[in-house]
């Protein structure tokens, strides 16, 4: 597992932003967070559909992400919007997909109180302009905000060169 703080610089991150947190930026209601009908709920955005093909006109917008993580090839990358919670909510454990030599990177978005919880104990914290990539058969779930309206991630399954 590896965690890097300002993955990106300044100004792209910024842009970034900018595209995906204005009120035009659609997001979709999902009624589950791990699975469908898990009792939670997110919206998310799809850039890359399980398979690898492109579904978003705003793709290009995460190219930086997708450069410095240089992977092979990209089986699904999605954003996830959660909502403000009384509680540091856990989503159930999961892995991301059950497919052979995966990776997953969760890149943040903003600063919160929520956080990513591994099954071993360890945890991240969500600061914006963090990237944590780890094993895709590594266990792991998105723990909700408390502090802020919403909690943004962006997911990225792919196969490593």
């Amino acid at each position: 597992m590896k965690t890097i703080d300002n993955f990106l610089d300044q100004e792209t991150f910024y842009k970034i932003l900018q595209v995906i947190l204005e009120t035009k930026f659609p997001w979709n209601f999902v009624n589950g967070k791990s699975e469908i009908n898990d009792g939670d709920f997110q919206f998310t955005h799809l850039f890359v559909d399980d398979g690898g093909k492109i579904v978003s006109p705003y793709y290009k917008i995460i190219l930086p992400i997708l450069k410095k993580i240089d992977p092979k090839s990209t089986y699904r990358v999605k954003a996830n919007l959660t909502t403000k919670k009384e509680t540091n909510k856990k989503s159930l454990m999961h892995t991301d997909t059950n497919l052979e030599n995966i990776k997953t990177a969760v890149f943040y978005c903003n600063d919160n109180n929520g956080s990513t919880l591994f099954q071993n104990g360890k945890k991240v914290s969500s600061k914006a302009n963090r990237i944590v990539i780890f094993d895709g058969h590594q266990k792991h779930c998105g723990v909700d905000c408390t502090d802020e309206n919403i909690r943004v991630v962006i997911n990225f399954n792919y196969y490593a060169k």
